[in-house]
C-alpha cells in the first residue's frame, strides 16, 4: 500500500537548488541569444525535467506538483525577466509588458500542464 497517510515534508532546499540551475542555464540563454521563445524554453526545460523526475517517482499529488513546478519556474525565470526590463527604454516597455504577460500566461499553462504529468495516478483499494 505504500505511504497511504504518511504526509511528506516538501524538501525546499532540493526545489531551491534546481531553480538556481534553471536561472543559471536561463541566464546563459539569455546573454546569448535574447530572444524571448529561446529564453521561455530554457526556463520551462528545468520545469519539464523535473515533471519527469516528479512522474517517475509518483509521490506528487496535483497541488504538490503544481506548488513545486511554479516555484521552480520563478526562480528560473527570475534573473531573464531581470535582464531584459532593466535595460529597457521607455519606447520598449508596452512590448516588453506584452512580452511579460504572454510568458505568465505560457508560465501558467506550462506549469499546470507539468503537474498534471506528474501526479499520481488513482489508487483503487
Amino acid at each position: 500500500m505504500g505511504n497511504l497517510f504518511l504526509i511528506e515534508k516538501e524538501r525546499w532546499g532540493l526545489w531551491t537548488f534546481w531553480g538556481v540551475v534553471g536561472a543559471l542555464l536561463t541566464t546563459y540563454v539569455a546573454m546569448l541569444t535574447k530572444a524571448p521563445l529561446y529564453i521561455t524554453l530554457s526556463a520551462m526545460a528545468v520545469v519539464v525535467f523535473i515533471a519527469i523526475w516528479m512522474l517517475y517517482t509518483r509521490r506528487f499529488g496535483f497541488l504538490r506538483a503544481l506548488k513545486v513546478s511554479a516555484y521552480i519556474l520563478c526562480f528560473s525565470a527570475l534573473p531573464a525577466l531581470c535582464l531584459l526590463i532593466v535595460p529597457a527604454s521607455k519606447n520598449q516597455r508596452p512590448e516588453l509588458i506584452t512580452q511579460s504577460v504572454i510568458f505568465a500566461l505560457l508560465a501558467l499553462i506550462g506549469c499546470v500542464i507539468c503537474a498534471l504529468i506528474a501526479k499520481r495516478p488513482r489508487q483503487y483499494y
